[in-house]
């Protein structure tokens, strides 16, 4: 009999975070090395609005803790919250208020 080895599929959080420096107003490229920098996992930012400055990261269930700590380190950035699909985080952090 072979033995299957236990591998567990990582399901996907979207972190929603916005700008909060309105003078310097950082953009993504900035978020993206201070993650980096920091050694978050893997992550990626799948959408970021100009606009109303605030965007969502996409990281494992895993690194979930890691990468929103690195975040909220930061003080240009500020987290909205968690959600685990690209969907409900748009309607719940992302909507026009």
């Amino acid at each position: 009999m072979s033995r299957v080895a236990n591998t567990r599929k990582v399901r996907k959080r979207y972190i929603a975070f916005e700008v909060v420096d309105e003078k310097s107003a950082p953009n993504v490229q900035k978020l993206i090395i201070f993650l980096k920098k920091e050694q978050a996992g893997k992550f990626r930012v799948v959408f970021y609005d100009e606009r109303l400055r605030r965007g969502l990261v996409q990281c494992g269930h895993l690194d979930l803790e890691k990468v929103r700590g690195i975040i909220s380190k930061s003080e240009d950035f500020r987290i909205l919250g968690v959600s685990g699909t690209i969907k409900a985080a748009k309607r719940k952090f992302l909507a026009k208020r």
